[in-house]
């Protein structure tokens, strides 16, 4: 099973591969377009909330259009909403700490199938909803 892990970074990439990479394959997508690229082979989606990091070229708004650098703080969301306008239904975890668990829930409507996963989860709990991705059921 492949996931495309988009961050602006590589640290969650690495961080998985290292630890998770004998049962999964993960490829980075370091912004939008990229992560259209590599859409054909993958079984989800894994998304940081922040892209600071991001060039301001590279950052979209939520029909995937060019946005204002301010977006960054949120470019996880805004990412997954482009994708899913496209019509694109794979699972998806997005990486990120909200305090409002009402804003929490609506996004995981609005945006499923998601699953808001905090910092504090760790490998053993990411790799159990990484199975539960695949749809052969392993």
């Amino acid at each position: 099973m492949t996931f495309i892990v988009c961050e602006d970074g590589s640290e969650y990439t690495d961080r998985f591969r290292r630890f998770l990479g004998d049962r999964f394959t993960f490829a980075r997508a370091g912004h939008f377009a990229e992560a259209l690229a590599l859409l054909p082979r993958a079984a989800g989606l894994l998304l940081d909330l922040d892209f600071r990091r991001t060039a301001k070229s590279a950052l979209v708004d939520e029909r995937g259009a060019p946005a204002p650098a301010s977006a960054a703080e949120v470019q996880g969301i805004l990412i997954l909403r482009a994708l899913r306008g496209r019509g694109v239904k794979l699972p998806a975890l997005l990486f990120a700490d909200l305090d409002d668990a009402a804003r929490a829930t609506r996004l995981e409507a609005e945006l499923a199938p998601l699953r808001i996963v905090s910092s504090s989860e760790g490998l053993p709990g990411i790799s159990l909803l990484l199975r539960k991705m695949d749809p052969a059921g392993a």
